[in-house]
């Protein structure tokens, strides 16, 4: 695992507790640093708000009656922060959904390092150079 050219702020949403403590150790080892860990759309929207992260690894079953995909999509439209989908779930029906949302990348879940790796490389690419190129409109 190669040290990334720009460190993200990283929300991480997830509801399996044991799956968000190992995506936050990976995404420490790949150099970036994780702004919050929830487990529901609405904790995630308001942590997006709060801590402005560069992007949200988001996975569609999450806890709660709106899933991964509705929160992403209110998290772009009061924040204009974008999200990397992660999960098992990639149905032509799901995926569909997801990609309404401008997602930077659809990683699969189980995933290895290099595939979330490379989904960062994606997002690093789309957004830029230095933190804060990513538009952002004001709360």
């Amino acid at each position: 695992m190669s040290s990334p050219d720009r460190m993200f702020r990283i929300l991480i949403v997830e509801d399996e507790g044991l799956a968000a403590m190992a995506l936050e150790e990976v995404l420490t080892l790949l150099g970036h640093q994780v702004c919050g860990v929830v487990d529901n759309a609405d904790d995630a929207v308001a942590a997006a708000g709060r801590e402005r992260p560069d992007l949200a690894l988001m996975d569609i079953r999450i806890h709660g009656p709106r899933d991964g995909i509705e929160a992403a999509a209110e998290i772009r439209r009061l924040h204009g922060i974008r999200s990397i989908f992660m999960s098992a779930f990639a149905d032509p029906a799901t995926r569909r959904r997801a990609e309404d949302c401008q997602p930077f990348a659809f990683v699969r879940k189980p995933y290895v390092p290099d595939q979330l790796e490379q989904a960062l490389d994606e997002a690093r690419r789309q957004i830029g150079g230095g933190r804060g190129d990513q538009e952002k409109s004001p709360s």
